[in-house]
């Protein structure tokens, strides 16, 4: 009986270290940030080990960004330092193994960071779009409202949404966005909401990551100006 019991313990142990390896070769498969991103990445400021902030001086309107799946945060740093440029901080959030699903309630920490802040919003690409939708759930009344690049809502929030989508984009499951509205980047796919180049299953975009990055920030700020000026 204890040979048994010994050889299913080794058994269990054997299968828990080839999922742990598993993962763990799963996870080294990530889409990395271009040069041009590392570049704007370089002008963010480190408020934690994995909150990198784009602040612009007086702001009181705040923005916290959650990556795509398997994406760098840093891939997202052109957008993140053109936004703060328009009057907001951002707040890039850089999540375990690249996954916003481990750290779901970063939000709150940032949060905490920067009480110079008076009214939030928070934004996600793709997955880091659900995880922050998954969050503002539960956290509603904490927010003016919240952004999904190429990603929806799992239900229709009490709080204002935006949605945008590109015209190309062939990762996100358009069927899901079936009863919302949304706003369809022409030509825009789903990997240029970020700088990690092509993604594998993605469309090809008839507009460069600069136009579909432009377009974008427009909306946000049209989004944004007519909730907190309307």
């Amino acid at each position: 009986m204890k040979k048994w019991l010994k050889r299913i313990g080794l058994g269990l142990l054997a299968l828990i270290i080839v999922a742990v390896g598993g993962f763990y070769v799963y996870t080294l498969d990530y889409s990395k940030a271009v040069p041009e991103a590392l570049a704007a990445y370089q002008q963010s400021t480190a408020q934690s080990s994995t909150v990198h902030a784009f602040l612009s001086e007086g702001a009181t309107v705040g923005i916290i960004f959650y990556p795509g799946g398997k994406v760098e945060a840093k891939a997202y740093s052109n957008l993140c330092l053109e936004l703060s440029q328009q009057g907001y901080s951002v707040f890039l959030v850089d999540m375990p193994f690249n996954l916003a699903v481990f750290d779901i309630n970063a939000a709150s920490r940032v949060q905490k960071l920067n009480p110079q802040i008076q009214t939030w919003f928070i934004a996600g690409h793709s997955l880091g779009g659900a995880m922050a939708y998954s969050y503002f759930q539960s956290h509603e009344s904490d927010y003016a409202g919240i952004i999904l690049l190429a990603a929806y809502p799992l239900a229709a929030p009490d709080k204002p949404v935006l949605i945008l989508k590109g015209s190309n984009d062939q990762v996100l499951d358009q069927k899901k966005l079936e009863g919302f509205d949304f706003i369809t980047i022409p030509g825009g796919n789903h990997a240029q909401f970020g700088n990690y180049g092509l993604q594998k299953g993605d469309g090809t975009a008839t507009i460069t990551p600069l136009a579909q990055r432009s377009f974008t920030i427009e909306a946000i700020k049209t989004f944004i100006e007519g909730i907190i000026q309307p």
